[in-house]
Formats: structure tokens, C-alpha cells, sequence
């Protein structure tokens, strides 16, 4: 479900999220409430045992969600960074072919100008849909010949060569990093751990005896609100090229709208 749902809209998807997620907490109150009251014959000593597994609980699993998340917003930091060194090396080999003769200028930047756009308009929808991308391999080596197509005719010339070429390395590095977190993601085994906590939650939350229900039910779902939006945000940061939580092409979008266009 919350995989159909981080392709919507942040707003409608995270909306429905917490809806569904807070309407399935109220009824695993509503069915346990009868038998909490059948349980409860002795409130005094059924609180004070509750309220030490409510309070440890709440830590544990309070812990373990700041510290999901946290590790998951760390993760789509990380691959946000990775795009904005590529483009950033990208720029920099573009500035480079200015001191290239020609026809190997041109060359360079051509094809670094086709690169940029499939990256956009290639590898970006595959990588959202977890694929990595391989179309880019040939732009990549038109992008190595281009810098190699040429035998120095001076010093400078050769300066300049061996300059880009340990750019165009750390290009490759970079390239690579942005395709092998194609599908980083949590490991279903923490997956499992949110999940079965969240249900664990809502239990515990419906185990509390409280006479009036309408009280009941706002307690529960206030809680519940809180949990559902944290665990939307997780299922967001864990699929750092797709959904509306995800680092998009920006970066190099704007080396064709700024950059491409400026240094012709």
C-alpha cells in the first residue's frame, strides 16, 4: 500500500497514509476495549503494570523510529550529494575543453552535452523505477576518446590533457556511485521491525482503560498521526530517485539551462 502511495502527490499521498493508518489504529481499539474492560477488574494494578510497558515500550520503539529515520534522510543526503558531484565534475570537464584544440573542443563538449541529457531523460525514470541505467556507458566512452583524441603539441597541451583526464576519473567514480545506490534501501528486516511496532503501539495504546471513548480514540489517533508521518517519511527517504520525496535531475538541468548555454 504505502508503495502505491509514494507515487501520488506528497500531499494526497501522505494525506491517505495517515488517514488509512490512524482508521486502523482506532479499530484495533474498538476491538480490544470489550475484553480490556473484561481484564481489568483490578484498575489499579492493571495501570501500574501498564504504564511501565507503555513507558519502556514507548522508548524502544521511539528510539529505534528517530533512529530509522535519521539513517534514512542520511541515505538520500548521501545520494543527493553524489548527483551534485557528478554534475559538479561535469562542469568542470565542459570549463576544461577550452583549452583542447579542435576539433576535440567540440567533441568534448558535445558529448558532454548528450550525456547530461540522458542522464535526465534515460537514467533518471530507470533509476526510479530501481533499474540501473547502462545506455550512459556509450556517452561515456565518447567522453574518454574526445579527451585522448589528440596528441599533445606542447607543454601546456600535455598539462592540460593530463589535468582532464584525472577529472574524467573522478567522473567515472562519481557516475558509478549514482548507479550502484539505484536501489539502496532498508533491508526488509527493519521493515518488519517498524511494522511489527506500529501494530505493538496500537495495542499497547488500546490496553489503557479509559472509560470515556471519544478521549480514548482522540489519545490513540493523535499518537498514531505522529507515527504514520514517520514512517511515510521513511518509506520516502528509502527510495531516494522516486516518489514525491526524492532527489531529482535539478543539478543537471541546470548545467543545460546555465552553463551549456553561457560557454558555447
Amino acid at each position: 500500500m504505502i508503495v502505491t502511495l509514494m507515487d501520488a502527490p506528497l500531499w494526497l499521498g501522505m494525506t491517505v497514509f495517515c488517514v488509512g493508518f490512524v482508521g486502523l489504529s482506532c479499530l484495533v481499539l474498538l476491538a480490544l476495549r470489550r475484553w480490556v474492560a473484561r481484564m481489568a477488574h483490578d484498575q489499579s494494578e492493571w495501570d501500574r503494570v501498564l504504564s511501565y510497558a507503555v513507558g519502556a515500550y514507548g522508548v524502544f520503539y521511539g528510539v529505534t523510529l528517530a533512529l530509522i529515520a535519521a539513517a534514512s534522510y542520511s541515505t538520500y543526503a548521501d545520494v543527493d550529494q553524489v548527483a551534485l558531484s557528478e554534475s559538479s565534475s561535469i562542469a568542470v570537464l565542459y570549463r576544461s575543453a577550452e583549452d583542447f584544440p579542435e576539433p576535440q573542443r567540440a567533441e568534448l563538449r558535445d558529448a558532454l552535452v548528450t550525456y547530461t541529457k540522458n542522464v535526465i531523460e534515460v537514467d533518471w525514470p530507470q533509476q526510479a523505477q530501481l533499474i540501473e541505467p547502462v545506455s550512459g556507458d556509450a556517452d561515456v566512452t565518447a567522453i574518454q576518446r574526445a579527451i585522448t583524441g589528440f596528441v599533445p603539441a606542447d607543454a601546456r597541451e600535455i598539462n592540460v590533457q593530463a589535468q582532464t583526464l584525472q577529472s574524467f576519473e573522478t567522473f567515472v567514480g562519481q557516475r558509478r556511485e549514482r548507479i550502484e545506490v539505484t536501489d539502496l534501501g532498508l533491508p526488509s528486516i527493519l521493515w518488519t521491525v517498524l511494522w511489527v511496532g506500529a501494530l505493538l503501539n496500537a495495542i499497547l495504546l488500546s490496553l489503557i482503560q479509559v472509560r470515556n471513548l471519544r478521549i480514548h480514540l482522540i489519545m490513540a489517533g493523535l499518537i498514531a498521526v505522529f507515527v504514520a508521518l514517520l514512517l511515510y517519511a521513511i518509506a520516502g527517504f528509502d527510495r531516494p530517485y522516486s516518489g514525491p520525496i526524492s532527489v531529482t535531475p535539478a543539478y543537471y538541468q541546470s548545467l543545460l539551462d546555465g552553463l551549456f548555454q553561457r560557454v558555447p
